[in-house]
């Protein structure tokens, strides 16, 4: 086995729950979820020698993700409802998003509402609140500043808000 696999292999084990999240976040389905994640590991491996060591490497993973997504808009198409073939892809996605205690009514419709915005702010609160990365993160992920990342995230929660509020 080569350095280069078992390498991988820990990374794949450390970082796939985290970058499954995002890549159902962007996507907003399965089967797309899949073909982002499969898509973003293969750049991974095939660019790990460009990657630099003294960095993080999930920022640099997700950094290719949402990259691989904005390149393939047209293929990875967002829906507005989140399209499942069976419960068991249902279940798979709501666990790969958050803990068993908060999954209930109210969370689905959050995620509904998170589904119904822009894909800007999708992004950065998938970022910030599911993958927990700070506004500061979440601007080099992204290459945006700070500003912007903290705009875009009030914006989002106002949108949230007013649709809870109707």
């Amino acid at each position: 086995m080569s350095e280069k696999y078992r390498i991988f292999e820990k990374y794949v084990a450390e970082h796939k729950r985290a970058l499954s999240r995002l890549c159902c976040t962007l996507c907003g389905n399965y089967a797309d979820a899949e073909d982002l994640f499969q898509e973003t590991w293969y750049k991974a491996i095939k660019n790990y020698d460009k990657f630099d060591k003294s960095r993080s490497f999930e920022k640099w993973l997700f950094t290719i993700c949402i990259n691989t997504y904005k390149d393939n808009c047209a293929r990875f198409s967002f829906k507005k409802n989140i399209q499942f073939n069976t419960n068991d892809e249902k279940d798979i996605f709501l666990s790969s998003i958050a803990d068993e205690q908060i999954r209930n009514e109210k969370y689905d419709e959050l995620i509904e509402a998170i589904r119904e915005l822009p894909e800007k702010y999708r992004t950065i609160l998938s970022l910030r609140y599911f993958n927990d990365y700070s506004e500061k993160d979440v601007a080099q992920i992204l290459k945006i500043p700070v500003g912007t990342v903290k705009s875009r995230l009030n914006k989002a929660k106002s949108l949230i808000r007013r649709r809870f509020s109707e």
